[in-house]
């Protein structure tokens, strides 16, 4: 169990040394969880004379006019330790000296105070869209690498090989290791919606953004149950809580993206069982009882065959919204850069999308969850049959590019699909709804969005948040 820390961020990392004075506690590019009202209390330590240590938080950017050092501790027996406040922004440059030797000091430099967000899931989280039209790094967006080591993030955020822990691979010897770090780093793929998420939140709150790696391509529920963390590095929940902890052991919350491995009739029964023990882990080792756990719903795979148990975990995913402080947001509507990975423009608005979940949640944001299918009825009209599907939750309006595609009718909830559906256009009189417009009624109508593993589906609002899948819905009778 991770202890949990409070507004105290303590560290064990690489001291900074400047001959007599050392600095522990922060490391350069880190950033440290803000509490509210709007600071982080981190704990310094390090070796220094005996005698009064001090310490100067500056503005990186306007380093011209340097802060007064303050007070920080008083060091005993060659050692000291001792808390300073960092105020929400940055980049900062933190500084330590010695009233014994004040021409000496220890610093560390571009230091964040904001929002730690863990990126964990599978491979569309790890980031396999095309390292082509990238988001540039931004100044107030650090990155947890998979070493522990922070730096300024950048694409491809996630490297397996940088990993010390078995889960993530093991390697002959250090130069295997070296050479499959340059690989990930030389590859044509590595894009995810980590970066472009952070760049979303800094751009509309202002606060800095942490992102820790943790995600692990091709992983299963099964392989990120929480009841392996005893083992440590050999489990994957065990290894993000090692890279939580780098981080300071407490983190803002938690974006997920995972489903594709649990797309079979083995994993679909369990599944929702272990997405609510997940959450509840995550929440009980660092996140504190109302984290915000946002989801994504998993979007396409190229493939002919029916899946049904592709829909079956789309649809468990659509319902962990019940979930207390969680969110889930679509991709079935966003385009691939091969068979099953989310592109890199469209890897851009899924991060959107999950900002929009996290500024209204924890920042007073008026963009809602998106469209949600409500129910559905008959409708008789002059000119056919037609089913009116109810949709809530929209902003702004519902809309689409070309024509409207996604929605299937079926004759009982398993049953194939109704082909005679000749039209799909949002409701002229209800701008909430959507009609089907179809030739041969079944006798127990239900409706799908985004049935089957590779449908076209187009249906947002104006937010740009997309319809999710959503299925069956049965059909009343009005």
């Amino acid at each position: 169990m991770l202890q949990r820390i409070g507004l105290a961020v303590l560290l064990c990392v690489i001291p900074a040394a400047a001959h007599g004075i050392t600095l522990e506690g922060l490391v350069d590019y880190q950033v440290v969880q803000v509490e509210e009202p709007g600071s982080a209390v981190v704990t310094l330590s390090g070796s220094a004379p005996d005698g009064a240590v001090e310490v100067r938080v500056d503005a990186a950017e306007s380093s011209a006019t340097l802060a007064a050092w303050q007070p920080l501790a008083e060091a005993a027996n060659g050692t000291y330790s001792g808390s300073v406040t960092i105020s929400q922004g940055g980049p900062y440059i933190v500084a330590v000296r010695s009233a014994a030797a004040p021409e000496e000091t220890a610093q560390v430099s571009n230091v964040l105070a904001g929002d730690l967000w863990v990126l964990a899931g599978q491979s569309n989280m790890q980031g396999v869209g095309n390292l082509t039209g990238l988001s540039a790094p931004h100044a107030k967006v650090n990155l947890l690498r998979m070493n522990h080591e922070w730096c300024l993030a950048r694409d491809p955020l996630h490297i397996l090989a940088e990993s010390p822990d078995a889960v993530h691979g093991t390697y002959e010897n250090d130069e295997a290791r070296a050479n499959a770090i340059a690989q990930s780093f030389g590859g044509s793929k590595g894009a995810g919606l980590g970066l472009p998420f952070a760049i979303e939140m800094v751009q509309r709150t202002g606060r800095p953004v942490g992102l820790i790696a943790t995600a692990h391509g091709g992983t299963s529920m099964a392989q990120w149950d929480p009841k392996l963390k005893d083992q440590g590095g050999d489990s994957l929940y065990g290894s993000m809580l090692a890279q939580v902890a780098a981080a300071g052991g407490k983190v803002r919350g938690v974006l997920w993206y995972q489903g594709e491995s649990d797309a079979n009739p083995d994993a679909v029964p369990v599944f929702a069982e272990k997405f609510a023990a997940l959450v509840q882990a995550m929440r009980d080792d660092f996140g504190g009882p109302e984290m915000p756990f946002y989801s994504v719903q998993i979007g396409r795979f190229v493939q002919p065959a029916p899946r049904p148990d592709w829909d079956a975990i789309q649809t468990l995913q659509l319902a962990s919204e019940s979930i207390p402080h969680t969110g889930v947001v679509a991709s079935v509507d966003l385009a691939l850069d091969d068979l099953i990975h989310v592109g890199t423009p469209s890897l851009a608005r899924l991060g959107a999308r999950l900002a929009n979940l996290a500024e209204r949640d924890l920042f007073g944001g008026s963009v809602s969850a998106g469209p949600r299918i409500s129910g559905a009825e008959r409708a008789a009209t002059p000119y056919g049959q037609c089913i009116r599907v109810l949709i809530s939750g929209a902003n702004g309006g519902l809309r689409h590019e070309g024509r409207l595609s996604g929605f299937s009718v079926c004759s009982g909830p398993d049953g194939p699909e109704a082909l005679e559906i000749y039209k799909q256009e949002i409701d002229p009189q209800n701008p909430e709804a959507v009609l089907l417009w179809v030739q041969n009624m079944p006798e127990q109508p239900h409706v799908w969005y985004g049935r089957h593993a590779d449908p076209y589906c187009n249906l947002t609002d104006s937010a740009d948040m997309a319809l999710p899948v959503t299925g069956p819905v049965r059909v009343s009778s009005r």
